[in-house]
C-alpha cells in the first residue's frame, strides 16, 4: 500500500506555504502525484444582499465586484506560485484545481479521489467566512486526513509517530490509513491510555506491525489524573512525536460535544501535525 495521489489545500497565507511544504515532501517520500487546491467564493452571496447591491449605481456595482475578483485572482496567484514552488523542490509531479469554497461537495469530492488529504484544522474560501473542518471532511470524505498546524513544525513530518490505540474500530481505520506512513517512519510508538494499566496492545497488533515491517514500542499510560487527550499530547512531547495517527471519533459527535474527547481536545490544539481517519 501507497498514496499515488496526494491533495492539499492551499491559501495565500505563510501557514499555506508550510502545508504546500509538507505535503510535497510527502509526495516525494511515496513518489505520489500532488493536486493543489484553491478555495473561491461568491462575493454577492457572502458579503452582499443582492438587494444592498441593486441599490446602488450600475458603475459602482461593476467596480466593487471587479475589485473583488482582482483580490481573489490574486490571492489565487500567490497561493498557485508558492505551491507549485514547494512541488518544484520537491520534484513532485503537481497540478492545480480551484474549486468554489461555498459548498462542501467540491472539496469532498476531491478528498474522496485521492489517497490523503492535508489541510488545516479550518479551510475558508478566499475572502470568505464561509469554512471546512478538517474533521468534517475526514468523517464525510472516507479516507485519512492531515491536519497540520498554524506553525511550529517543519516539514519532513510523519518521521517519529506516535499511535493512538484503543482497540476500536476508527482506531484500526486510522491505523490502516497510516501503513505507508509507519512503514517509512523511523520510530514509531503505539499507545494506550488506560488508568487501571489494562488493555495493552497485544500479541495480534505487535504482530501485525511486525509483518508490515513497523517496529513500534508498544506502552501502556495508567495515568489516572489526566484525561486521555492530556496524555496522549503529554506523551507526544516526551517522544518528540513529529506526527499523531488517531481515530477520529469513537463516540457521537454530540456526546464528544458536551462531554469532551479526545478527538475534539487533538483537533482543538493540534500539537503537531495528526493523521486522523473515521
Amino acid at each position: 500500500m501507497s498514496y499515488s495521489q496526494i491533495l492539499v489545500h492551499v491559501d495565500e497565507t505563510p501557514a499555506a506555504t508550510l502545508r504546500a511544504r509538507t505535503a510535497a515532501d510527502l509526495a516525494s517520500r511515496f513518489k505520489a502525484h500532488l493536486t493543489g487546491v484553491f478555495l473561491t467564493s461568491e462575493y454577492i452571496r457572502q458579503y452582499m444582499a443582492a438587494e444592498s447591491l441593486s441599490a446602488l449605481p450600475r458603475d459602482v456595482v461593476d467596480e466593487v465586484l471587479s475589485g473583488h475578483q482582482k483580490a481573489v485572482d490574486e490571492a489565487g496567484e500567490a497561493a498557485r506560485m508558492a505551491f507549485e514552488a514547494a512541488a518544484g523542490d520537491a520534484g513532485v509531479a503537481s497540478d492545480w484545481l480551484t474549486l468554489s469554497g461555498d459548498y462542501h461537495a467540491p472539496i469532498m469530492a476531491a478528498a474522496r479521489r485521492a489517497d490523503l488529504t492535508v489541510m488545516p484544522r479550518v479551510a475558508k474560501a478566499c475572502l470568505s467566512e464561509h469554512e471546512i473542518s478538517a474533521a468534517h471532511l475526514a468523517m464525510a470524505s472516507g479516507g485519512p486526513v492531515l491536519i497540520t498546524p498554524q506553525d511550529d513544525y517543519a516539514p519532513p513530518v510523519g518521521r517519529r509517530v506516535l499511535v493512538a490505540w484503543n482497540g476500536g474500530r476508527e482506531a484500526g481505520r486510522a491505523l490502516r490509513d497510516a501503513w505507508p506512513i509507519l512503514e517509512t517512519a523511523e520510530e514509531v510508538t503505539v499507545l494506550v491510555v488506560s488508568p487501571k494499566g489494562e488493555g495493552g496492545p497485544d500479541g495480534m497488533l505487535q504482530r501485525l506491525l511486525e509483518r508490515h515491517g513497523v517496529s513500534a514500542n508498544l506502552i501502556v499510560d495508567p495515568s489516572q489524573d489526566e484525561s486521555a487527550g492530556d496524555v496522549l499530547e503529554r506523551q507526544a512531547a516526551e517522544l518528540g512525536a513529529d506526527m499523531v495517527v488517531m481515530g477520529l471519533y469513537g463516540r457521537p459527535r454530540l456526546q464528544e460535544l458536551i462531554l469532551g474527547g479526545v478527538s475534539r481536545q487533538m483537533t482543538a490544539s493540534l500539537p503537531v501535525p495528526i493523521l486522523v481517519s473515521h
